[in-house]
């Protein structure tokens, strides 16, 4: 059961292109979840592809030049250089060149258009991201960023931090799906794993008291309209889409859990499930056939 009281407010918002709930236990719970969102709405500000004067676009289209930045997203394109490190290049947030070129141009939410040079293409590398000491960065000329799913996950997570520090006793920060929770209670808070294609099918239910937690699937999300068939990347080309079609991860945090799903959705099963729980995370993939694996340590979450 989730840690609901009768302190507990849950509140929604559209904001970086999905629903986003807020819901927080405690004193003041209203006004916190209310907060949260406000936040949300400023990091999609800062940071969304589709908005010419966020930090991201106009890092994109600086062509090299330094540009100032909020601190905030000093903060996330550290985490956007760490993932890939640490996935090694599975998560690529340089891969905007390719989805624009394969269709993926457009908010799914209105109709404005994500704008980058015509030569920009993808990195193998992010060495080449130089940060300044007065608040600047920069690009290496022809590169674009694109914080995707990991940028939702590091706002849950920064939004959960937010609402314990307002005094909540309780919170989780679900953004579309990648979500960060916080609670005292010793069961949990309950999460079911919806099948990838068929929405009413649980195929798992889980329990988390903190971290994070995060799912990507290779289904484009509203853009098989558009000729679309994926909207995972690598740096060959759209995911193939035969093979895992589904990767949830538990992690420390929603900001890992949403980077690692990259990785496991695009490794061969068995080295996915091996590599995840060396790291201590914990996983669900789910292939073409319908058929489940789990790292042995998903049975600490499972309800089953």
């Amino acid at each position: 059961m989730n840690p609901l009281t009768p302190m507990t407010a849950r509140l929604s918002r559209r904001a970086m292109g999905v629903k986003c709930v807020a819901t927080i236990s405690g004193p003041n719970a209203t006004a916190i979840a209310q907060d949260c969102l406000d936040q949300v709405a400023h990091y999609e500000q800062l940071w969304s592809r589709f908005i010419s004067s966020s930090d991201i676009s106009r890092l994109n289209n600086a062509q090299g030049q330094p540009v100032w930045v909020d601190p905030i997203t000093v903060q996330l394109i550290s985490y956007l250089m760490a993932a890939h490190s640490q996935t090694a290049g599975s998560f690529n947030p340089t891969l905007l060149p390719l989805q624009i070129r394969n269709g993926d141009s457009h908010s799914l939410v209105d109709e404005k258009i994500s704008y980058i040079s015509n030569d920009s293409h993808p990195f193998s590398e992010l060495t080449g991201i130089t940060f300044f000491e007065d608040g600047r960065v920069s690009l290496p000329r022809q590169m674009t960023l694109d914080a995707g799913g990991l940028a939702k996950g590091f706002a849950a997570d920064l939004q959960v931090a937010n609402a314990l520090s307002m005094g909540a006793t309780s919170a989780c920060i679900n953004l579309g799906g990648d979500m960060a929770i916080s609670t005292p209670t010793d069961a949990g808070w309950t999460i079911e794993i919806a099948h990838p294609v068929n929405h009413e099918k649980i195929v798992s239910s889980i329990s988390v008291s903190h971290g994070g937690i995060a799912t990507s699937t290779t289904n484009a999300r509203h853009r098989e309209h558009r000729g679309i068939a994926t909207h995972i990347f690598t740096s060959k080309g759209p995911l193939p889409t035969d093979k895992t079609i589904s990767a949830t991860v538990i992690a420390n945090n929603a900001a890992w859990a949403d980077a690692w799903t990259k990785y496991a959705i695009s490794t061969p099963t068995a080295t996915a499930l091996e590599i995840l729980e060396s790291k201590g995370f914990a996983g669900l993939l789910i292939d073409t056939q319908d058929n489940v694996f789990t790292t042995t340590n998903w049975s600490d979450f499972s309800h089953e």
